[in-house]
């Protein structure tokens, strides 16, 4: 028996080879949604790094490009 599993970005593929025969299963994967930071969460790290809370706002432009180039 051998089994392959491959991955897309969209996609997992599973083939099982047994007695000759393959059986294959293909699976999309869920889009999932995008989920920002809160302010909180950018300004506890933002206070860890050394920053202040005019930093937010870059943090946030940042965060912004980021959910443009994944969703």
């Amino acid at each position: 028996m051998t089994i392959r599993i491959s991955f897309s970005d969209k996609t997992v593929r599973v083939a099982v080879e047994l007695n000759g025969g393959v059986e294959s299963l293909i699976t999309e994967l869920p889009q999932r949604e995008w989920v920002g930071l809160t302010d909180e969460e950018i300004w506890t790290v933002l206070q860890f790094r050394g920053y202040n809370k005019d930093n937010i706002e870059i943090a946030k432009a940042i965060e912004a490009k980021l959910k443009e180039k994944n969703t």
